[in-house]
């Protein structure tokens, strides 16, 4: 959503309106150091609730701030549901509870103190996600699958995709808690879990054993903590 002149478009707003970088980081409750990666053009993919908050803290139109269409001056009142951000749809953070032997189903509590990560609805046109409010974003906790995840990494999860495709990563549960990893169906039954951090090694689900676990959803994506700013 972000063109490469953006950057240029806040710079012109702050000198005109003799603000500082750090009021507007102040005022739009993001970081400097995120906001000067937006000025300079080092965040290629900025949320769109991101850019709300600037062009609410600027009072300069969204759409102008995002595409340059219009004028600064038509500051109408957007919400990420409105107008042209309707295609927006927000993915909300959520912690899971699960004790196999008090319940057999996963309850989700969403995380309130996270600001929520908008997508547009091409990303889930790009996976395959028919419902994109079946979809949940959870943290990942530990480095069993660095490289590719790591370590307080997010990771967007279709909850209504829960048949195991071979080699796929997927969000799961079972007594210990959380998992995010390769689930591997061997020919002769069972599962395979597997890491990709080699120094951790597979572990091996007999038919039975498979039963204890509780498939969350298909990983889709994942994105860093500093992402998208």
């Amino acid at each position: 959503m972000q063109d490469e002149y953006i950057g240029q478009r806040i710079k012109q707003v702050l000198f005109d309106k003799r603000m500082t970088g750090f009021e507007l980081a102040s005022k739009a409750m993001i970081s400097e150091g995120g906001l000067s990666q937006i000025i300079n053009g080092k965040i290629k993919n900025l949320k769109v609730d991101t850019a709300l908050r600037i062009a609410n803290a600027l009072e300069v139109s969204l759409m102008w701030l995002i595409s340059g269409v219009g004028t600064p001056e038509d500051t109408e009142n957007v919400s990420l549901n409105s107008g042209n951000l309707q295609d927006y749809y927000q993915i909300p953070r959520y912690e899971v509870q699960f004790d196999p032997s008090l319940d057999s189903k996963v309850k989700f509590i969403e995380y309130k103190y996270d600001r929520l990560t908008s997508f547009h609805k091409s990303y889930f046109d790009k996976y395959g996600v028919s419902d994109a409010s079946l979809c949940k974003s959870f943290k990942v906790q530990g480095d069993s699958m660095e490289p590719l995840i790591r370590n307080g990494d997010y990771v967007v999860v279709d909850c209504s995709s829960k048949n195991v495709i071979d080699g796929d990563i997927y969000a799961f549960c079972d007594a210990k808690g959380l998992h995010v990893k390769r689930l591997i169906v061997p020919l002769r039954g069972g599962l395979i879990i597997r890491s990709d951090n080699d120094s951790y090694q597979d572990e091996f689900l007999s038919k039975e054993e498979v039963c204890n676990l509780t498939i969350i959803g298909h990983v889709i994506d994942r994105a860093g903590s500093l992402m998208g700013a």
